[in-house]
């Protein structure tokens, strides 16, 4: 097989695959443009959300008439939950030190107290 021969196929297969990438390109161009005007929207839907449950929505309710959760919420405080806030608190109880008594592994009930860093106290 000639040089000529050689390149004339090559240049035959690089056309074709030039021709699958043309309807992938325009497909592309218009993909990026949905993207940006759909992320051009998460921030006021976010707000709009937030606006719901504000007014007494709940994200369960919300989801079950199809409203879905935006993926990113507005900046600012975040939602708390009762759960989190009472475990804070239960953390910074008055009294409690970072170094808590335990009683010490003897047999005997009224043995020493150790600290954490193994101090007998």
């Amino acid at each position: 097989m000639s040089a000529h021969e050689i390149l004339q196929r090559m240049e035959k297969l690089q056309a074709a695959r030039a021709e699958a990438i043309t309807p992938l390109a325009e497909i592309q161009e218009e993909r990026a443009e949905l993207l940006r005007r759909l992320a051009s929207l998460d921030e006021p839907y976010g707000k709009a959300y937030a606006e719901a449950e504000v007014a007494g929505w709940s994200p369960e309710e919300l989801a079950e008439i199809g409203i879905d959760e935006p993926l990113k919420r507005p900046k600012g405080r975040p939602r708390t939950r009762k759960a989190v806030v009472a475990k804070k608190s239960a953390a910074a109880a008055p009294g409690a030190s970072p170094a808590a008594a335990i009683p010490a592994q003897d047999s005997a009930g009224d043995a020493p107290l150790v600290d954490a860093g193994g101090q007998s106290g």
